[in-house]
């Protein structure tokens, strides 16, 4: 237990170095001196810079975890680890799990086996919602939670049908809990938080910024048995979390479209990759 307390210590404070926790977990692995390290010992033995060194020093011995905790508590946010039972097994296979999950809803949705992941285009034609609800309908039948990032376009059509058709959900998000993005999302992060489940790898006080979101769609493509494709420009944020579940060898499922429209570029460079096309539901299922 104390492992993992030193751990969310240490995350709320770095959580943007991914490589300086890994480094002092390697070499700590139960976190037991990290209060005895000097700023020295930060800045030479994990190769942080020196300004980093201090700070992380400074507010490991100024704010206690306990106030961390606490504070969570009162948002309705609970704080899992990497080293936590209820971590998924799948992320935690991928080769740069987070080390700490900040949740907001049903946690017990975790447990469940089969997840599978729908995206696309920030700004999806009419067919988009068509194509989603058709192919979720079966899913849910079939017990599958649907994961998606929570984005405009086809994450929040992803998540309402989701909804509407009475099945379960999981929202990724680049920010900590306490921002919702994008602010039109209000009424949807509300039903998520609240019925489903909310996740993030950012402490609750992280406003949303652009950088973090490509990392998020890592957790998006790592939670999942498989990534559905709604629609997708050749380059795009969508792509970028395609190409996450192929490095982690995830089944990845495309949604073909006429060969003339911007929008199913991607999804049709994906299927010239190896993605399986899909027309409908059972396409997804004979898979697994």
């Amino acid at each position: 237990m104390k492992k993992k307390i030193r751990l969310i210590h240490l995350h709320h404070f770095l959580f943007e170095n991914y490589q300086a926790i890994k480094k002092i977990l390697l070499y700590d692995p139960h976190l037991e001196n990290l209060y005895q390290y000097s700023p020295s010992t930060f800045k030479t033995t994990f190769q942080m810079t020196s300004k980093a060194a201090e700070k992380l020093y400074d507010q490991l011995h100024s704010t206690s975890i306990f106030d961390i905790l606490k504070e969570s508590y009162k948002k309705n946010i609970k704080i899992i680890t990497i080293y936590d039972d209820l971590y998924p097994d799948l992320l935690r296979e991928i080769c740069d799990p987070p080390f700490v999950l900040y949740l907001k809803g049903n946690q017990n949705i975790l447990n469940e086996q089969f997840m599978l992941s729908i995206i696309g285009a920030r700004k999806p034609t009419l067919f988009a919602k068509i194509i989603c609800d058709s192919i979720i309908l079966g899913l849910i039948k079939e017990n599958c939670v649907i994961v998606s990032g929570m984005a405009s376009g086809c994450d929040s059509i992803a998540h309402n049908s989701a909804i509407f058709h009475n099945g379960t959900t999981i929202a990724v998000v680049g920010c900590g809990l306490d921002y919702i993005y994008p602010k039109e999302n209000r009424i949807l992060f509300n039903e998520i938080s609240l019925n489903h489940l909310v996740i993030s790898e950012y402490p609750y006080y992280i406003r949303p910024e652009k950088r973090y979101f490509p990392r998020r769609n890592r957790i998006i493509a790592g939670l999942s048995k498989g990534l559905i494709v709604l629609e997708a420009k050749e380059k795009s944020g969508t792509m970028i979390t395609a190409n996450f579940a192929i490095q982690y060898n995830r089944e990845v499922f495309a949604v073909p479209g006429p060969i003339i429209m911007e929008e199913y570029k991607g999804n049709h460079r994906l299927i010239q990759d190896g993605a399986k096309l899909i027309t409908c539901t059972n396409d997804i299922l004979e898979e697994f």
